[in-house]
């Protein structure tokens, strides 16, 4: 009774559940359009070396894809899911082992035995193991190149912030300087009955903040080189110090297929290998159930004994063995490996849902960054015409130097935030081409030229 028992239910249990493809996985979750629309649209996504043409940049990334610590972490895991599917592929092969055996009892033999014994995988469980760990190095190889383009991604954020740091330092500098000569002239003219002490001192106020700011920017500026030297994995590299020229990036991208573009993310790529490793791995718990076939067999002969050299004795002998005890122990392995394929499936479904509002934030984020920076733009150019206004009036004496100063500290200000702008955009940028999983070429050193 109960070996039918075991036999019905292992019937039912071991039917096979069939891994996920991209076409069921864009049906699965419904990924629809985008909500947000990206005006520049093309056939390919573009290089990062084609959005940002800078050399010392190219320089540190492919520093970076060489000598970073962790590059050669997930190699390492790479390595090891390769093996690992070898020795799943090695259990479907025949067991072949050999022994020489020396006998001594009055008389000496040599005996030498060769035997092989091969369970018949008819039910799956070793192929679909073999199939889960496929899927493992699958998942290890997305996980590399998932790093690599946000290590490349890290390293352009950075950089593009050292270079926001730097011109916003140089400006600082320049203003200090400006205020410095403000505050002694204004304390000229305070000790001369010209102006009153609050005047002076708020003017005085206003050169000890911008000292302040530029501490603090020299902090953040020494923080950030310190950052970047721990991507490239080189402690002693020094940066280019020359004054940097922002410019709007261009960015194109196919962005008319969500699901093509959420799908080919590698990250989202290596969910789905999880997800299907579960589906493997519990087909083939579920194959533990039926029995197991296997057929055996040896070939012997005595080499050296007082009798002479044997004649070759051979056995060919086949079992069938049936999980008859050990069946809470298969059933409670089948759901586990139920409840794993679960997890990983609402892993993969969060997974898609985190992609798909990273993108829709970036796509919003550069557009809306980039407006900004038009105005910036715009209101820079305008105040230029009205400091060379300012300029010309100081020069004939209707203005005095206070406020001529006052204006160029202003126009300064201005070139800060339209920097930032300029960063701001920069940044929404290589948010949006680590959203969208990159350029699949830019994480081999040799496209970078």
């Amino acid at each position: 009774m109960n070996f039918l028992y075991l036999i019905s239910i292992a019937l039912i249990l071991a039917s096979c559940a069939s891994p996920y493809t991209q076409q069921q996985i864009n049906s699965e979750f419904k990924l629809d359009n985008f909500k947000n629309n990206y005006d520049l649209l093309s056939q390919k996504t573009d290089s990062l070396f084609e959005i940002f043409n800078d050399n010392e940049l190219k320089k540190l990334i492919k520093t970076a894809l060489e000598k970073n610590s962790d590059i050669f972490i997930y190699d390492s895991r790479l390595k090891v899911a390769e093996s690992q599917v070898k020795i799943a592929t090695s259990k479907l092969l025949p067991n072949i082992n050999a022994d020489i055996g020396y006998r001594f009892n009055g008389n000496s033999s040599i005996d030498t035995n060769l035997m092989a014994s091969w369970e018949l995988d008819l039910f799956g469980k070793y192929s679909q193991s073999k199939n889960a760990y496929e899927e493992q190095l699958n998942i290890a190889s997305q996980n590399l190149d998932f790093f690599k383009i946000s290590l490349i991604s890290d390293i352009t954020l950075a950089y593009f912030n050292l270079k926001y740091l730097q011109t916003d330092i140089s400006l600082t500098k320049e203003r200090i300087k400006n205020y410095t000569e403000l505050v002694e002239t204004m304390q000229n003219m305070y000790e001369s009955g010209f102006i009153n002490f609050s005047d002076f001192m708020e003017n005085k106020a206003l050169l000890q903040s911008e000292e302040q700011s530029l501490n603090t920017l020299l902090n953040n500026y020494e923080n950030k080189k310190n950052e970047i030297r721990v991507l490239i994995n080189n402690k002693d590299y020094e940066f280019e110090n020359s004054n940097y020229e922002f410019n709007i990036p261009k960015f194109n991208v196919n962005l008319e297929n969500s699901a093509d573009i959420i799908l080919n993310r590698p990250d989202i790529k290596s969910q789905i290998s999880n997800l299907n490793a579960a589906i493997y791995n519990l087909n083939s718990a579920k194959a533990s159930a039926y029995p197991s076939i296997s057929i055996s067999g040896s070939i012997g002969k005595t080499l050296l004994s007082p009798n002479g050299i044997t004649d070759l004795a051979y056995q060919i002998l086949s079992s069938l063995t049936l999980p008859l005890f050990s069946r809470i122990e298969i059933y409670e392995n089948i759901k586990i490996s139920d409840y794993m394929r679960l997890e990983a499936f609402y892993t993969l479904e969060k997974s898609i849902n985190t992609a798909l509002s990273e993108i829709e934030n970036a796509i919003y984020a550069v557009k809306t960054n980039k407006n900004t920076l038009h105005t910036s733009l715009q209101m820079l150019e305008d105040n230029k015409e009205i400091l060379e206004t300012l300029k010309q009036s100081y020069e004939i004496g209707l203005i005095d130097f206070t406020e001529y100063i006052k204006a160029i500290n202003s126009n300064l200000l201005m070139i800060k935030n339209n920097n930032e702008s300029y960063f701001n955009t920069i940044s929404a940028t290589i948010y949006l081409y680590r959203s969208i999983g990159g350029n699949i070429n830019d994480i081999t050193t040799k496209e970078i030229k």
